[in-house]
């Protein structure tokens, strides 16, 4: 994925590869157990991200978007089979 974010961000990226695409932008490479789990990791970074490669991390991003919107309002925290 890119994010708007220097590649300084490297040093808060654990296990990941972080490549600077200029200033304001770089590419972080990572893994994880779970869609739901790769998405999750760029929002510690407070930056905006775009997604290259699959279409699995935007579905994930948009389930975890679902989420994020009912945590928002206050609503009960739904198991994942009531997506």
């Amino acid at each position: 994925m890119i994010l708007g974010a220097p590649a300084a961000v490297s040093r808060h990226a654990r296990d990941a590869v972080v490549e600077a695409l200029g200033p304001d932008r770089c590419r972080v490479v990572t893994g994880s157990w779970s869609w739901a789990g790769l998405v999750g990791t760029p929002g510690r970074f407070d930056a905006g991200i775009e997604v290259v490669g699959p279409s699995e991390p935007g579905d994930a991003f948009a389930r975890l978007t679902l989420r994020c919107a009912r945590a928002a309002t206050g609503a009960p925290a739904a198991s994942p089979a009531h997506r």
